[in-house]
């Protein structure tokens, strides 16, 4: 026991929101960075920081527009704006006539289909629902604060709590990744609020930064309920765990409810998985992404991606897909075999 009564089993509750005698451990792979006991002792004891540790414990971020930015310009170069169209959704899937319907009544015909959309909503779609009932996922509830002063937590960058006293089990220092996550130093903004809540604000006026932000994740599912009063519950959560002090001016809150946030590997996962995509891959339908394929061990982003890729390349060529049917090989190396040269 011990470590796993104090950290791993209320921590993997918080994240996954479902108990983890109903989770099964094939997909941790090299998923989970794994440690050096004698290492995790000497550093505590030197009060020292594993620097370096982890398969992220160095990553890019862009330095204006987010992540999403990285995608917005991927789009830019890669696909023509002709074929580029958003804003539109998906209603119906008919697999014999090869035809996607969407809501605003138009249809496209495929020879070859690649779908991003959430496998189980693919199976309802064309009357399989059999086949997604092994499928669990969670809900994401992200809290943002945007907070006047400096940033006094150094370099951390994200930090986990598997304690009772805050709902999330995630916060980030958002501002720690980029400049531009903020805003500029002379930006006049008034406070909101204090970080203690029946603290008033006497003066409404604005006045100017610097700025630095928070970002805290909880989790939802039917196995743990989250309450209508989660922001302020995670501000309290953020004052107990000392991320933030009574005293801080919060300018600006954010929230946002991600119904599906986490594809769920639990126990009836992978038998639902090697049903549903082969059924889907026969009728020339190619199901993949974080919710497409539903494993989250190959679900980031950059997973995201070179499944795509290979899935083109699968329908093309025949390659292997090997991210999606390999995920713990792909994530104990690094892909630096396949390039792309744009076009002339």
């Amino acid at each position: 026991k011990g470590i796993a009564d104090l950290f791993m089993r209320p921590y993997n509750f918080k994240v996954w929101a479902i108990p983890t005698t109903l989770m099964q451990c094939d997909w941790l792979g090299e998923r989970v960075a794994t440690v050096d006991a004698k290492t995790v002792v000497e550093n505590v004891l030197r009060q020292r920081p594993a620097v370096g540790w982890g398969p992220n414990a160095v990553f890019r971020f862009p330095t204006e527009g987010g992540t999403g930015g990285i995608w917005k310009k991927v789009a830019k170069k890669c696909v023509p704006e002709e074929k580029q169209v958003y804003s539109r959704k998906c209603t119906a899937l008919d697999l014999d006539a090869k035809t996607a319907t969407f809501d605003d009544g138009s249809k496209v015909t495929y020879n070859k289909l690649l779908s991003t959309m959430s496998l189980d909503l693919t199976l309802e779609m064309v009357g399989r629902t059999d086949l997604a009932e092994g499928l669990q996922f969670s809900s994401t509830h992200v809290i943002g604060l945007g907070i006047r002063g400096v940033n006094p937590h150094d370099t951390k960058c994200w930090l986990y709590y598997p304690e009772d006293n805050c709902p999330f089990y995630r916060c980030t220092v958002f501002s720690l990744y980029a400049e531009k996550n903020c805003p500029e130093t002379g930006r006049e903004l008034p406070t909101q609020r204090y970080g203690k809540k029946d603290k008033k604000v006497e003066d409404g006026a604005a006045k100017p930064g610097p700025y630095w932000s928070l970002m805290f994740e909880v989790a939802e599912s039917k196995h743990k309920p989250v309450s209508d009063d989660v922001v302020e519950e995670t501000i309290q959560g953020a004052l107990n765990t000392k991320m933030i002090s009574e005293e801080d001016e919060i300018v600006s809150v954010y929230y946002r409810r991600l119904y599906r946030g986490y594809p769920t590997p639990n126990l009836e996962r992978e038998a639902a998985l090697e049903k549903a995509l082969p059924f889907l891959r026969s009728k020339d339908v190619w199901s993949r992404g974080r919710f497409g394929s539903w494993r989250y061990e190959v679900a980031n982003q950059d997973h995201s991606c070179m499944i795509g890729v290979e899935a083109v390349d699968n329908m093309l060529f025949g390659a292997q897909e090997f991210t999606l049917n390999y995920p713990n090989k792909a994530n104990a190396s690094k892909n630096q075999d396949v390039t792309y040269t744009l076009p002339q």
